[in-house]
């Protein structure tokens, strides 16, 4: 058996010595007969036995023998394999022949040997044989068979966890060699070292540690790291190893080379994305360091390409693999993080620059493929990176490098319009328009073509359009032969690519271009209306148009076309650019046929019949615009610029006349014809606006306004807001315009206004908890149109006056304080009201409003008051002798507002103001018999609840305070004629100030009674607000009366001054309220103060005699030993006053004066003894001498 198959031995000893075998030759149970001591006992004895034999002997027993595998690596063989790989490299890859060479059998046991070490079972194994594998795999350029054989067994053998169960550093130094023979001569070593590479799994990190030498300067360069001697310091002690097993056996360049190659080919690296930085490292190294390239070449020697040529495949192929890299890492987000190491600028700087062709469109495509991963990096640099791409479309010409350039422009172009605006847009296409003069005609088209269907054609072809005429404009001064540019020629063959539809949107879009532009605004104008002109020729419109295709779009967009081309046309006309304004106006002639009054006029008629709704709201809208714009005939005068165009426009002849009759006709028609739905809506607000407009612009009496208001009319009670407001301002201007002639619209107007208007702004104002905006410009509407009924029609407006003033006075939107302009606009609307309806008829109606005013608060009220203000002031004598006593009746009714103390009434001060400034109106033109009768009657109201009202006697403090506001207006206005009035005041003002007299009275009725009158002070003891304020008024309609008391006949004798001085020089020591700050209506403290010293002193000066400046004098001295200081204060105040008025007079008080000065100047209180020495230089200067011996 054994001689008829020579491998059945083998197989015996391999089924024998081995754990397993799956041999058919021999029994599987032979290997059980012995156990593992046995087994390894009897392979040591082989072993021992056959390293003594000659070399074919040993080849024989270990080829019978090397199933045991790993087994056989005794000591002893791994010396014989150490010894064969000595030998081999002594004799074969040195110079010397230090050793015999190796015979065959030798070479066949040193392949079986490395075969069995890439066959290792554990991991410390295969670290044990790795030296040997890094050993066999030298061949530094050997060609001999005995060399090449073990080099090809490791090649074989290699597998993928042998490798990867081996040291980081064996791994690297296999790898080197690996990467040493990929670019070997030998056909059959690099195609086996490349099937090992993509067989083996491969770490980063063991890449990195090849790649860092490389980029990285401060360790070794290229050239040294692969040959060459060099420095090593500490870092690089790691790869001392490496160097030495490889050194002096590689090309460095085509070392590299192979090094980039296995990279771009070996898509499995592990965290191969970390090899982005030193890869790009690496490739700014090629692009910058052309040292660097020249030492590399000139240590690869024998190399048959040049150093550019070297150069560009490197590039090449590290911008390959870095696109391969990010076209891997797509839209992992986890991977995104290694984007900062991306040098854009890099790949930016040298796309362009460049001068390999295939390099260039290398780095657009990694740039492509950056859009994914970095897009907002990628989008910072997009100028740039647009830039380099339009100077390189100038050389390449390429369909590779035009496949190039789309990819690009499709992936950069959304991304940057996502984070950019318009004016970037054209940034971008500036970059491509600067390029194309040198770019052949076909070529430049197509890139255009495809960066606009990129960008959207129809957004971008229009600027695209305005940068070509910039161009043009830039380069030519004069602007003759425009269509021999080559901008113009471009843009007329670019825009014949489109249809119509995009063409036109382009064509507005340069006109609102133009018009937003500052430089050169009018030579752009010029350009853009000859390429307008020309484009407008097309017969694609008519034609489209004709089969209805895109009827909707081509119409709306010739309207909004004519509108630019009208606003240019007002430019040229302000500026005089006469030539220019001839080009516009055939542009607007091929598009309304015209545009003078009347055929402009007819060709806004005939867009409003026009079937679409869009067209006819923007012939509306173009209408209104361009009324607007005309201004007034003075205007235009004073500004001299009266064209033979415009002077059309101030006074229409026979034909404008009927053309403009016949467009508010086709606007009337158009009212009359709308359907009840939202289109219609939008239409009717557009007509009812230029109505407005036309009906403000051409006032007349003609029937066709009459028309007009009747439809406008009916539409003002729309459910539409917007629509009833526009309808509101049109009837007034129609109002305005007709004049008399509106009087059979008035009831429907007024009905509408005046019933249903009411109640739906009140509604829209509570459901809004607060005036809205439309509410507010419906509320001006209203008061718009009235303000044109009134002042047109007032002597038709009786039955209507009560609900008008309710709408004007007692809606919450007439006197609202949030919007001033409509606050204004309602008391114009009052004010016109009392001025054009006579007082018999209005009267009532003002005096009807007040009860209901009432309840909506201090501004309603004043409101009316305000008015019946007006109305008085309009009264001649007969009215005032008839309507006199019921106007005062409701103000005397008015000035118990306070008493009443009504929660809807916040701030009585200024329905009160209101309410007196008309009692102080009518009082003017009242006789003075009349007066008085009405001014007995007011203090005895003012007195009516002092005895009467017992359960709230304070309310009668209420009262006093709007007699004495009223009292004080009537001092202020009437002056001396009121002084004699205020005899009957006296008693009034002293019971008011003297709160004793009160209670001294009071004791004489019941305890119960008493206590109910005891409201003159707070709980602290200081005086009430209300009596406070009483006080203050009285003291200031005192000073008024004593100031303006200069007759004869004076107004107090010596009993009435004696009961008014006691009263007066009381206030000194009352305290004020404590909470007096918590209300900034009452008089504070300083301004009572005031009062008091004015009210004494002045009260003195009229007098004028010492018999009655004496006890007074006297009293104010004695409170200047009072306690308070306030006291102390105030009377010396008077005192001072007095000096100051009377002068030498004085000096007949001076002793008893000096006595008490002399006691303030010792005052410990700073303000006190500062206003005594004020005193004492007073009365020094007045007398011309010192009176300090006196005191």
């Amino acid at each position: 058996m054994i001689l008829s198959d020579k491998n059945i031995l083998a197989s015996f000893f391999t089924s024998l010595l081995s754990s397993s075998s799956e041999s058919l030759l021999v029994q599987q149970a032979i290997g059980k007969r012995f156990n593992e001591s046995t087994k390894k006992d009897i392979l040591n004895f082989m072993l021992d036995h056959a390293l003594g034999l000659p070399a074919h002997s040993k080849l024989k027993i270990l080829s019978l023998i090397k199933g045991a595998g790993s087994k056989l690596m005794s000591s002893g063989v791994e010396s014989l394999l150490n010894d064969l790989l000595e030998n081999r490299r002594q004799h074969y890859l040195k110079d010397g022949k230090l050793c015999p060479k190796l015979s065959q059998s030798e070479v066949d046991i040193l392949c079986l040997l490395l075969e069995i070490c890439t066959k290792a079972n554990s991991s410390d194994e295969a670290r044990d044989f790795g030296k040997f594998i890094v050993e066999a795999l030298r061949l530094n350029g050997a060609e001999e068979t005995t060399v090449l054989e073990p080099c090809m067994t490791i090649l074989r053998n290699l597998s993928s966890s042998i490798y990867g169960s081996m040291k980081p550093e064996t791994q690297e130094l296999i790898f080197r060699n690996l990467l040493i023979l990929y670019r070997c001569p030998n056909g059959g070593i690099q195609n086996s070292s490349r099937d090992t590479v993509l067989r083996i799994s491969l770490n980063c990190s063991i890449v990195e540690k090849i790649l860092d030498p490389i980029v990285d300067p401060n360790t070794c360069s290229v050239a040294s790291a692969h040959g060459k001697k060099q420095k090593r310091s500490v870092k690089n002690q790691d790869r001392n190893q490496c160097d030495d097993a490889t050194q002096g056996r590689e090309n460095p360049l085509l070392f590299l080379s192979a090094f980039l190659d296995v990279l771009l080919m070996k898509k499995d690296i592990v965290n191969r994305t970390s090899l982005v930085g030193p890869l790009f490292k690496l490739l700014r190294l090629t692009f910058e360091n052309e040292e660097w390239m020249l030492k590399a070449h000139k240590a690869s020697s024998g190399s048959s390409q040049s150093v550019s040529d070297f150069t560009a495949h490197i590039q090449q192929t590290l911008l390959l693999t870095l696109e391969d890299i990010c076209v891997s890492i797509g839209n992992d987000i986890a991977h995104k993080n290694v984007g900062h190491k991306y040098d854009l600028q890099l790949l930016v700087d040298h796309a362009c620059s460049s001068d390999d062709v295939v390099t260039s469109n290398y780095a657009f495509s990694l740039i492509t493929a950056l859009v994914k991963i970095v897009p907002d990096e990628v989008c910072a640099r997009t100028s740039d990176i647009l830039t380099t791409m339009g100077k390189s479309t100038v050389t390449q010409l390429d369909s590779q490098s035009q496949r190039v350039f789309e990819g690009l422009i499709s992936a950069i172009i959304p991304c940057w319009l996502s984070r950019t605006n318009d004016n970037d847009t054209d940034k971008l296409l500036q970059i491509f328009v600067e390029v194309l003069p040198q770019v052949a005609e076909h070529r430049g088209l197509s890139i255009i073509q495809h960066i606009l269907r990129t960008l959207g054609e129809a957004e971008s072809l229009g600027s695209l359009l305005f940068l070509l005429f910039q161009s043009l404009i830039s380069r030519q001064s004069e602007l003759s032969l425009l269509n021999k540019q080559w901008e113009y020629e471009f843009a007329v063959l670019l825009s014949e690519q489109y249809s119509c539809t995009i063409w036109l949107r382009s064509l507005i879009l340069v006109l609102k271009k133009i018009g937003t532009s500052i430089q050169d605004k009018f030579k752009q104008m010029q350009v853009a209306m000859q390429f307008v002109a020309d484009k407008l020729r097309d017969p694609e419109i008519s034609y489209k148009l004709q089969l209805k295709e895109d009827m909707h779009d081509i119409q709306n967009m010739v309207g909004e076309l004519m509108e630019q081309v009208v606003y240019h046309l007002q430019l040229v006309n302000s500026n005089k650019k006469h030539s220019l304004k001839e080009n516009i106006r055939a542009v607007l002639r091929t598009l309304t046929k015209g545009l003078p009054p009347s055929t402009y006029f007819n060709v806004i008629k005939e867009l409003i019949n026009h079937g679409d709704s869009d067209m006819k709201k923007k012939a509306l809208g173009l209408l209104s615009e361009t009324v607007k714009d005309l201004g007034t005939g003075a205007k235009l005068k004073k500004k001299g610029s009266v064209s033979s165009i415009r002077s059309s426009w101030q006074q229409l002849d026979e034909v404008s006349l009927k053309s403009y009759k016949k467009l508010c006709s086709s606007i009337n028609k158009l009212l009359d014809d709308a359907q009840e739905d939202i289109s219609s809506t939008s239409l009717e607000l557009a007509a009812v606006s230029a109505l407005e407009v036309l009906a403000n612009r051409f006032p007349s009496h003609d029937e066709v306004y009459s028309k007009c208001l009747k439809s406008v009319c009916k539409r003002i009670c729309s459910d539409n807001s917007a629509l009833s407001s526009h309808c509101l301002r049109a009837t007034g201007a129609l109002v305005n315009a007709l004049g008399p002639k509106a009087l059979e619209e008035l009831p429907s107007l007024m009905k509408c206004v005046l019933e249903k208007f009411p109640a739906e702004t009140n509604k829209t104002v509570d459901s809004a908890i607060g005036s809205s905006s439309s509410v507010d410009s419906l509320f001006m509407s209203v008061l718009l149109t009235l303000e044109a009924v009134v002042n047109k029609l007032a002597g038709f407006l009786n039955p209507y006056l009560t609900r008008i003033l309710q709408l004007v006075v007692l809606h919450p939107l007439s006197f609202s304080s949030s919007d001033p302009k409509l606050k204004l606009k309602a008391d114009v609307v009052r004010k016109l009201i009392t001025e054009k309806i006579p007082v018999r008829l209005l009267l009532q109606p003002v005096l009807d409003m007040y009860p209901k005013s009432i309840g909506l608060g201090e501004s309603s009220v004043s409101v009316v008051f305000e008015m019946l203000g007006n109305l008085v002031s309009s009264m001649d004598r007969a009215s005032i002798s008839v309507y006199h006593a019921k106007v005062f009746g409701l103000c005397l009714e008015a000035l118990d507002l306070r008493h009443q103390n009504l929660d809807s009434i916040q701030n009585i001060d200024v329905v009160e103001q209101n309410v007196i400034n008309v009692v102080v109106t009518l009082t003017m033109k009242l006789t003075g018999s009349t007066f008085r009768l009405l001014l007995i009657k007011t203090i005895e109201w003012s007195d009516s609840n002092v005895e009467g009202d017992e359960s709230a006697p304070g309310k009668s403090d209420s009262r006093a305070i709007s007699f004495y506001s009223l009292v004080n207006k009537l001092a202020e206005s009437q002056t001396s004629l009121f002084v004699p009035y205020f005899k009957d005041l006296l008693d009034g003002c002293v019971r008011g100030l003297d709160d004793a007299g009160e209670t001294k009275t009071a004791l004489t009725q019941k305890k119960k009674k008493a206590k109910l009158n005891d409201t003159t002070t707070d709980k602290d003891g200081a005086l009430s607000i209300q009596v406070w304020h009483r006080r203050a008024l009285i003291l200031s309609a005192l000073h008024k009366c004593f100031l303006y008391d200069s007759g004869s006949s004076k107004l107090l004798d010596y009993s009435e001054f004696e009961d008014l001085r006691k009263a007066l020089v009381s206030q000194l020591v009352v305290d004020p309220p404590v909470s007096l700050k918590n209300h900034p209506n009452v008089p504070s403290v300083e301004e009572v103060d005031d009062s008091l010293v004015a009210c004494i002193g002045q009260m003195a000066v009229t007098a004028g005699s010492d018999l009655f400046w004496k006890p007074l004098n006297h009293e104010v001295l004695m409170q200047t030993r009072s306690e308070k200081i306030r006291a102390r204060v105030l009377g010396l105040r008077i005192v001072k006053y007095l000096v100051e008025k009377l002068k030498e007079e004085y000096l007949v008080l001076l002793p008893e004066t000096i006595r008490f000065l002399d006691e303030v100047l010792e005052d410990s209180e700073l303000p006190v003894k500062s206003l005594a020495q004020d005193i004492v230089r007073e009365i020094e200067t007045m007398s011309g001498e010192s009176i300090r011996q006196y005191l």
